[in-house]
Parts: C-alpha cells; sequence; structure tokens
C-alpha cells in the first residue's frame, strides 16, 4: 500500500489568521460562515444585513463585499457570467489598484484581529487577486470550500430567477465557481463542508472544521457551537435535497458537474484523502475538460447580453433575431463546437469515477 504524503503547515503564532469561504451561489456558504463566527472567528461590525433570500443574513462584511463586486466588474463579469477570465485580466491597472484598495481595507477593517474571516460566492474564482492580496498582506490563509449537491443549487437560484435556475445554466455557473484555481487551495489548510451534512450533524461538522483548520475548541466555542446547532440552524434553510444517486440519474446535470461534486463530497465525508494523487489527477483532467470550452462560454454571456438587451428594448427580443442569426455564421462553426463537445464527454466517461462498492 502506497501512503499519501501530506504537507504539513506550521504554525504562525504571530501572524494573523485568515479563514476564507468559498463555494457557489446558493450552497449554503451564509449558513456555513455563521457556523465559523460560532468558532470564534470575526467576521467585523459592518455585516451585509440580512433581506430577501438570506433572511437570517448572509455574514459578509461590506466593504470587502462592494470590493469584490467592483472587481468582478472590472474583469468584465456578471454574477451570472460563465466565461473564464484569463490570465493577463489580473494585471490591468484597474485590478491592481483594487489590490491596493483591499489590502488597507483589510488593514482598516481586520487589523485588531488575531482571527477573522470573510465570505463572496465568487471568490474562489477570483482567487488569484485574493492570494497576491494575502501575500502582501503576510496573512495565514486557511480556506472553507462549501459544496452543496448541484440539482438543489438549480432548484434553489430557480427561486429567485428560472432562467439561471434551469439545470444546463445552474451547472455552467456552478462550474466556474467551483473549478477553476481550486487546485491552488490545496497549498493552504483546507476543509470541504457539505451543507446537507451541517443541516444533519451541526455539531459533528463545525467540530471538523475547527480540528482541520487547527481552531481552538474553547468552552466558549463550544457553547456557541450548541446555539448555532439549537436556534441559528432551522429546518426553512433547506427546501430540497438530493442524493449523490440523484445526481447521477439525472440526465439534465453535466457530466463535469457530476463528477467534481462527486470528488468534493469525497473530500467532504473524509472518504478520500485531500492530499491524495488520485483526487488532483481527476482534478486536473475536470479542470482542463471545462477549460477547453472557453469559446463557447463566452458565446453563452454574449447570448445572454444580447437577450438583455432585447429585454429592455420596447421592440421586444424579436429584433435580435436577424443579428443573432449573422453572428452565428459568421462567427461559429456550430457543427465543429458540438463535436469538440461529444469528444470532451466521451474523453470524460473514459475517466469516470469507479462505482461505489
Amino acid at each position: 500500500m502506497t501512503l499519501t504524503t501530506v504537507p504539513t503547515f506550521p504554525s504562525a503564532p504571530y501572524k494573523q489568521r485568515v479563514i476564507v469561504v468559498l463555494g457557489a451561489g446558493r450552497s449554503g456558504t451564509s449558513t456555513i460562515t455563521r457556523g465559523l463566527q460560532a468558532l470564534g472567528v470575526e467576521l467585523g461590525g459592518q455585516l451585509r444585513p440580512g433581506g430577501g433570500k438570506n433572511p437570517q443574513g448572509f455574514f459578509e462584511d461590506e466593504g470587502l463585499l462592494k470590493l469584490s463586486k467592483r472587481l468582478r466588474a472590472a474583469l468584465g463579469l456578471r454574477a451570472e457570467s460563465v466565461s473564464l477570465i484569463q490570465p493577463h485580466q489580473w494585471q490591468t491597472p484597474t485590478v491592481r489598484a483594487l489590490a491596493q484598495e483591499a489590502q488597507e481595507t483589510i488593514r482598516r477593517r481586520f487589523g485588531r484581529y488575531s482571527l477573522w474571516g470573510y465570505k463572496y460566492a465568487g471568490t474562489l474564482r477570483m482567487l488569484p487577486f485574493w492570494r497576491a492580496v494575502f501575500q502582501e498582506l503576510d496573512v495565514d490563509v486557511r480556506y472553507v470550500m462549501v459544496v452543496r449537491n448541484p440539482i438543489s443549487v438549480a432548484r434553489s437560484r430557480a427561486q429567485l430567477n428560472p432562467r439561471r435556475g434551469r439545470q444546463e445554466k445552474s451547472d455552467l455557473e456552478w462550474l466556474v465557481n467551483v473549478v477553476p484555481y481550486f487546485h491552488e487551495v490545496r497549498e493552504r489548510p483546507f476543509v470541504v463542508v457539505d451543507y446537507d451534512l451541517v443541516l444533519t450533524a451541526a455539531i459533528t461538522q463545525l467540530e471538523r472544521i475547527a480540528t482541520t483548520l487547527g481552531l481552538p475548541l474553547t468552552a466558549a466555542t463550544k457553547a456557541g457551537i450548541q446555539e448555532y446547532a439549537k436556534q441559528f440552524l432551522h429546518p426553512n434553510l433547506r427546501h430540497s435535497h438530493f442524493t449523490e444517486e440523484d445526481l447521477i440519474n439525472n440526465t439534465q446535470v453535466n457530466s463535469l458537474t457530476r463528477d467534481a461534486y462527486r470528488w468534493l463530497y469525497r473530500l467532504a465525508t473524509d472518504s478520500v484523502e485531500p492530499h491524495s494523487p488520485e483526487v488532483w489527477q481527476e482534478w486536473e483532467r475536470i479542470e482542463h475538460a471545462f477549460t477547453v470550452q472557453a469559446p463557447f462560454l463566452r458565446y453563452v454571456d454574449q447570448l445572454e447580453a444580447e437577450l438583455r438587451r432585447a429585454q429592455r428594448s420596447i421592440l421586444g427580443p424579436l429584433q435580435l433575431i436577424p443579428q443573432v442569426w449573422l453572428n452565428m455564421r459568421q462567427n461559429w462553426n456550430l457543427t465543429r463546437i458540438v463535436s469538440k463537445l461529444k469528444i470532451s464527454a466521451q474523453e470524460l466517461r473514459r475517466h469516470q469515477l469507479p462505482s461505489d462498492t
């Protein structure tokens, strides 16, 4: 039997420790971040108030949230965009200026805390930006990756926006916020947490987070965990619950989404070592299969932009049919795209996860 070599991350007692919450939207990141607060992680005194889609709270620092949204806009993205970010985009003057502003904001809002945390659903997608910021600040960064069954994610999203909640579209948003850059997380202490497992066994899961990330379990934090489990968590936080078998049998689910979630779920259930070569070999394959779809993803965003313009026009969407058709003929060989996607799918199926026994 080959033993897995697990990197060690020495304690940095004189460094400020930061817990960064990652995960796609509608995956339960707010609920998990509230759990971190129970573990003694400072979230700041200016949190985005609850309401709308998250009545119990978002648990996001308003200053860093606004900066993150400006960063997203500077990268030419919207919340629903699925285009991949190109390497040169991180080096523009606007992005560099935002990085300097992020450092100043963190020093001002969190400089006095030895342990603090931050959550924004698009953070993993923008990880190169935040890694550079944290490196300049010389802080000890640790990650919580929150996952939820992608069928549940789509159902939750559909309650807010039926178009974005279609499984096919929701899966693309899930992939772009989960797959790119996740391989870089392994360079620091990290833990993968499944939302449904937290709702089922909150105390066990919070203690698991604390142990994995090296957070102290004091009498105060243990009391906080109890309060979180008994008072904050509520059955209405979950309106749907799907199993891994449901995911496998649902033909609408993107095959890359299915495989990525299954590996993340194995990490969340400690069924596989987090630094197992098998995990990261498979993740590299998934990331490559997704990356080669970059032209298709850009095209999806272009069509979405044209649809938004049409919806704002008094003439309605019919006005765009000639232009959309012209763009398709001039700029895209659809037969070639479909062929490439079929080849990618066939290639991926040859490396499907082994059946659980």
